[in-house]
Order: C-alpha cells, then structure tokens, then sequence
C-alpha cells in the first residue's frame, strides 16, 4: 500500500492507496519544516497519524511538503516517518513537484501554488525547474492567503480602509492593536494567522478596496512568478490551493486580460496526485 501525502504549512491530507483504490484518508495539522521542529513533527505523526493507519501496510509513502527544499528539511519529514513507519520506502518532495504532477500528470505547464503561501515551477512532466525563490511570507509569497492578509492588516493598522469595511471587520473580530502585534511578532506561524484573514475578505469580495487588493495582489504574483519563465505566454498554467481556488473568478478574468492561458484551477493536489501515483512506480 502507500501512503500519499500533501502537507501545506496549514494542513497534510493522507491517503492510503490501495493499488487503484483510495482506502482510507486522514488529515493533520501543516508540516512545513519551517515552521516546525523535528520533535514536534515525530509528535504529530506519532500521535496523530500513526493510530489511524494501524491496520494497514504501509509500503510506500510519498510526501510532498511546503518547505521541502532542502536536504535538511527533507531529512526532519523523513527521519519522522520512518520512526513511525520504518518498513517502508520513504520518498520525500518539495509541494512544488506535487502541483506539477497533479496538475499536469506527465504533460508540461507552469504549476502555481496559492494557498497560505505561494510557490511556481516550470513542470516539464518529469520533474520541476524551479527558477524563482518564493521567499516566504516576509519578503514574498505574493498573491497568498498571507500577502492578502498582510497587505489588508496594513491598511487596517494605518487606517486607511474605508469606514464600512472597517466596521465590518471590527464588529466580526474584536482585534485590539496588542492582539494583532502579538500574533505577529510573539506566536508561532503568523504567515496563518495573516492567512485567516481571507475568511473575511472571502464574503466581502464585491467591496471595491478588497475587489483592488486582490487584483493589485494576482498582479504581483503574475509579475513575481509567471513573467519571469520563458514561453510563458504560450504555455499552460495551472494552479492548486485554497486562495487560487476561492479567487478563481479573479485569476481567470486577470490571467485574460494579460493575455495568459490558465489551463486549470484546483483546491487540493490530493486527487491529481492519486491518479499519479495510480499509474507511477516509483
């Protein structure tokens, strides 16, 4: 059997696949090596994963993870797994690769990420040509849950949303300057805490500063990640997650106006990657 795995910095999806068939799924927090220690990683799988998976045999497992570039962080996922799971073969990739084969299977394209954070790649339909550093939600992740939540908690702070979208914000949330500081600078993974902030740009999408800061912030991805691959005008573009899937209507009608070809928008890779993994032997 194998256990295939889309970890963001929010959630992992797992699935067991049997052969051809899905048999089992699970779900546990993010594990993005960034944001997380190698014991705390071994805690999660341990406690919250393991159990669940006690009755089947595991052969396999292919994880691919949001922060999974590197050999150290690589090394932290793997070294995890294999504490709980140590008969089977471990392979572990950066999330990048799992949008590429998700969405393109073994076809090329330009693979995006927009959830929580972001990433792209040249997907050439065997492996991933990564030429732009995403560089995290401090200096990057544009057009991301976190760049939407940043650029919004900005205008906020500064006083420079309108009146009624400040009212609406203020009735939902009840944010005092020191929260909002707090949660930023003083608890773990402010990139989600600026993400969650798409739930109440979400419902308010006809507003006009929020319809111009999510176009303001596609453009900068647009112009961040996709102007810089060659060909990129005539060559698919594909995106996973839950901000490119929630602002399809966006990137669909920006992506026309400047003259680029999305080929596909999901929320999750999990189901591209079953079908992958369905056919491939690693």
């Amino acid at each position: 059997m194998k256990l295939i795995a889309d970890s963001g910095s929010t959630k992992t999806s797992w699935i067991v696949l049997d052969r051809d068939t899905v048999i089992s799924t699970h779900a546990t927090c993010g594990l993005n090596p960034y944001f997380h220690s190698s014991e705390s990683i071994g805690k999660v799988i341990k406690s919250d994963l393991s159990p669940y998976l006690s009755d089947f045999q595991i052969d396999e497992i292919h994880f691919y993870g949001a922060g999974c570039s590197t050999d150290h962080n690589n090394l932290m996922i793997s070294s995890a797994l294999k504490a709980s799971f140590g008969n089977a073969r471990i392979f572990v990739y950066h999330d990048i690769l799992g949008a590429g084969r998700a969405l393109f299977g073994h076809n090329a394209g330009i693979a995006c990420i927009l959830g929580t954070g972001c990433n792209s790649c040249y997907y050439d339909g065997i492996i991933s040509h990564s030429t732009i550093d995403s560089l995290g939600y401090l200096f990057g992740d544009e057009g991301a849950g976190s760049y939407l939540g940043k650029n919004f908690m900005a205008a906020y702070l500064k006083k420079e949303l309108p009146a009624d979208l400040r009212q609406a914000f203020d009735r939902q949330y009840h944010y005092s300057l020191e929260d909002i500081l707090n949660s930023l600078y003083n608890k773990p993974s402010p990139n989600k805490f600026l993400a969650s902030f798409s739930h109440f740009l979400s419902p308010n999408r006809e507003h006009p500063f929020v319809q111009s800061l999510l176009v303001q912030s596609f453009k900068a991805f647009f112009e961040a990640h996709i102007r810089k691959y060659e060909n990129y005008q005539s060559t698919a573009i594909g995106f996973i997650g839950s901000i490119a899937s929630c602002y399809k209507e966006f990137l669909i009608d920006l992506a026309y106006k400047e003259g680029l070809n999305i080929a596909k928008i999901i929320s999750s890779p999990s189901e591209g990657l079953v079908d992958y993994h369905k056919i491939k032997n690693d």
